[in-house]
């Protein structure tokens, strides 16, 4: 897996849906978000998160939710909790 910049994200736009897990502006929650079945996720960096550059490539952000103090996790865990909602929807479609 490489790191995600502007233009490795401009490549796969005109493709698939590009989904950014962060947690901004217009974000969109995990539980409400209905992924269509061709998808990109991208992942931030663990320290520093996504890269503003790559944010209005971005299809939609999709955020967990999260109670407390705590506002992040990390990026594995994020992933993995991203692309279980993502299997969970479309298994249930077979």
């Amino acid at each position: 897996m490489r790191p995600a910049n502007a233009s490795t994200i401009q490549s796969c736009v005109c493709i698939v849906c590009t989904a950014g897990v962060e947690q901004a502006t217009n974000s969109v929650s995990l539980q409400s978000y209905s992924f269509p079945q061709r998808c990109v996720l991208v992942l931030g960096n663990e320290q520093s998160g996504m890269p503003a550059a790559v944010l209005p490539l971005l299809d939609v952000c999709v955020e967990i939710p999260m109670l407390g103090v705590t506002r992040s996790l990390n990026a594995h865990v994020s992933g993995a909790m991203v692309f279980w909602q993502y299997t969970q929807q479309h298994l249930q479609g077979r």
